[in-house]
């Protein structure tokens, strides 16, 4: 499902209109872009990857001022740094912890549901089946076609996203901060 991947906000259990959104300093040399599952590693953002616990979903990439990357004025020093504004992906320097410290916006609450792809259009049976569970993929940008299944994975599945059928809804069920969490 190219050009439809990332993870965009699609509601909260509660019916907040945003969830708990917490800054952290990107991993050094991570990419990441908004939309991504991530986890905390050494304190540092990473993308959560397949089976992993998941932190959060990345939305707002900024300088070390908290200014989003599309309006700062600051330059990128650090090693192999750069920011991808069409994409909103940013590559972090080899130095970023301790040279720019870019930092990645992270919804973490746990209750927030999101809208997202899988990466092989929901053809699995239980893809798109509410009650069911899947994993994302290792870009941690898509649900996994594949893992979906009536066990319990990394995400829990809602059923078809009623604004977009090419996508679906789902909360994070092995959430890192509480562990296995029962949406």
């Amino acid at each position: 499902m190219s050009g439809n991947t990332g993870f965009t906000y699609a509601g909260n259990l509660r019916g907040h209109a945003t969830g708990i959104h917490v800054p952290f300093t990107i991993a050094d040399g991570a990419t990441i872009t908004m939309g991504d599952m991530v986890a905390l590693s050494n304190g540092y953002v990473a993308l959560a990857g397949t089976g992993a616990s998941i932190f959060g979903v990345v939305v707002g990439l900024t300088d070390k001022n908290g200014i989003d990357l599309d309006n700062s004025k600051l330059a990128l020093t650090g090693t192999s740094a750069s920011w991808t504004s069409s994409t909103k992906t940013v590559v972090a320097g080899s130095d970023n912890s301790s040279t720019d410290y870019l930092r990645a916006i992270i919804d973490c609450d746990p209750l927030s549901k999101w809208s997202g792809a899988t990466d092989n259009a929901s053809t699995d049976a239980q893809a798109s089946l509410a009650g069911c569970y899947t994993d994302i993929t290792s870009a941690s940008d898509q649900a996994s076609d594949a893992t979906a299944a009536t066990t319990q994975a990394q995400l829990f599945i809602w059923g078809v996203d009623p604004e977009n059928s090419a996508r679906n809804i789902y909360s994070i069920a092995q959430h890192q901060l509480l562990g296995w969490t029962i949406v």
